[in-house]
């Protein structure tokens, strides 16, 4: 697996160096078992000199290990792997020298390692092993005997297929490993932003910032990043509202003045410059969303790679965007009534439920009142359903808003509503239901529609279904006595 150090991980480098060590464990003593097998004369102050090398590599690595247990930094780590590359190289040529072959009988290995630095290293590591190499073979050919222009010779024509081979496998294996590398992060950013559903006590807006919060640590995994950042647009005000940030605390008011976000959401397109890269990647209650990479300037095929990495984080992102909106919006559809755009019944039990347990805790008064519009069945038999629907919703809307923030309005069925009034008693509640009413009848006055409202408060221990059951009875009585009025009862012994 390639470590390119701009966004490495450790699994590439334990894998990286498990490779590495499987073929020095090879080939070394692959080298050393055909000198002693051959029994020719062996110079053993080389070979005394290249354990030495593997001895100094391991006790390297191993101390390396223990002061950097408690904390992974990938670069470090690269570099003590490059130094390793360069002792069993080094122990390589002097394996040759200890040898009494023909020079050039066992350098073709130093290959190994110029071929495991160009699959795992960056540009400077493969730079670096290339001259390391050729420097290498050029002190053994030397010290071998070879002089003049032989050693000329040998040096062109080592260098060349050492670049050669450097180039090849950087651009091959090099660039497999790096799509492997971008699938890793994006199925990584994948399992992120799936780690939780939307929350059943959550709106939509929270449930995708959240999404959006899990998923932009791992952006800068698939496009190298300074600062990360999501954006809100409000179209009514064109006002960017930030949903979240990586690293958490840096400033980001810069990012949300900038001109390619609106660029980005007109388009609906990727928007990259040398310094940013723009991704829309959907919508949520609260606006467009956008999101931000600021990097430092890049050009060139950086440029091809960010275009395709922000092709695929836009298509991770809009995918659990467009989820979450369709989770929320299967959620409010069965939670709200069709016709007024107000709560069902289902949403009714569970606030009551939320109501008194804040009842309980806060020991303030819980009211629930009844409504019911007077002789609708005959004026929807007059007029119609349309008109009748029609008179529904403006009732509804009058209802919403004559209420607290913290009330509910409920279409209960039918004609019928119910209002959940928490911190209020029987006497503020009452006040605000002559209140709906007066309001509705000068609203209906034209069509002879009047409201009668039956209220009660929670004694703290009766059930939801007797606290709405007693609210009905209370209604139940206001019509009985006329209607266009409000009754109360305040417990069951006024039954």
């Amino acid at each position: 697996m390639k470590f390119d150090l701009t966004r490495p991980t450790e699994h590439q480098f334990r894998e990286g160096l498990i490779s590495g060590l499987i073929a020095v464990s090879i080939i070394i003593p692959l080298l050393v078992t055909v000198n002693f097998v051959g029994h020719r004369p062996v110079r053993w102050v080389y070979i005394d000199a290249a354990v030495a090398c593997v001895l100094i590599s391991v006790v390297y690595a191993a101390f390396f290990m223990v002061l950097t247990s408690r904390k992974f930094d990938i670069a470090t780590h690269a570099g003590m792997v490059f130094v390793m590359v360069c002792l069993a190289m080094a122990a390589l040529g002097l394996i040759e020298l200890g040898s009494s072959t023909t020079f050039g009988t066992y350098t073709p290995a130093v290959m190994v390692g110029v071929i495991f630095i160009s699959i795992i290293g960056d540009r400077w590591m493969r730079i670096g092993i290339d001259v390391f190499t050729i420097g290498l073979i050029a002190v053994v050919s030397w010290v071998g005997g070879v002089r003049g222009s032989d050693l000329v010779a040998v040096e062109l024509v080592y260098a060349s297929t050492i670049v050669i081979i450097t180039w090849i496998t950087a651009r091959t294996v090099g660039s497999l490993n790096r799509n492997v590398n971008l699938r890793h992060a994006i199925n990584t950013l994948n399992e992120a932003i799936d780690g939780g559903g939307p929350g059943a006590g959550t709106t939509n807006a929270d449930d995708i910032a959240d999404v959006i919060r899990r998923g932009l640590p791992l952006v800068s995994a698939i496009i190298p990043a300074d600062r990360v950042a999501a954006f809100a647009r409000d179209g009514r005000v064109g006002r960017f509202t930030n949903l979240g940030t990586w690293p958490g605390g840096s400033g980001v008011s810069d990012l949300a003045k900038l001109a390619e976000l609106d660029q980005a959401l007109r388009a609906d397109a990727v928007v990259v410059t040398t310094g940013h890269c723009v991704i829309p990647i959907g919508y949520c209650t609260e606006g467009e969303l956008v999101l931000v990479v600021d990097r430092q300037d890049v050009a060139g095929s950086a440029q091809v790679r960010t275009e395709e990495g922000a092709a695929l984080i836009a298509a991770a992102f809009l995918r659990v965007t467009s989820r979450a909106n369709f989770v929320s919006g299967l959620q409010a559809e069965s939670r709200t009534d069709p016709l007024t755009g107000l709560a069902n019944r289902r949403t009714l039990y569970e606030r009551i439920e939320i109501e008194m347990e804040h009842a309980l805790r806060s020991e303030t008064p819980l009211t629930v009142a009844m409504i019911d519009l007077d002789y609708f069945k005959r004026y929807n038999d007059k007029h119609g359903h349309v008109a009748g629907d029609t008179l529904l919703r403006a009732v509804a809307a009058l209802m919403v808003s004559n209420i607290r923030g913290q009330d509910l309005v409920v279409r209960y069925g039918g004609e019928e509503f119910c209002l959940v009034l928490p911190e209020t008693d029987i006497l503020g509640g009452h006040h605000l239901l002559d209140k709906l009413r007066e309001g509705g009848r000068d609203a209906t006055t034209d069509v002879g529609i009047t409201l009668s409202a039956g209220l009660t408060s929670w004694d703290g221990i009766e059930d939801i279904t007797s606290l709405i059951e007693r609210a009905d009875q209370a209604l139940y009585r206001a019509k009985e006595s006329g209607r266009d009025r409000v009754v109360s009862i305040q417990s069951f012994t006024e039954f």
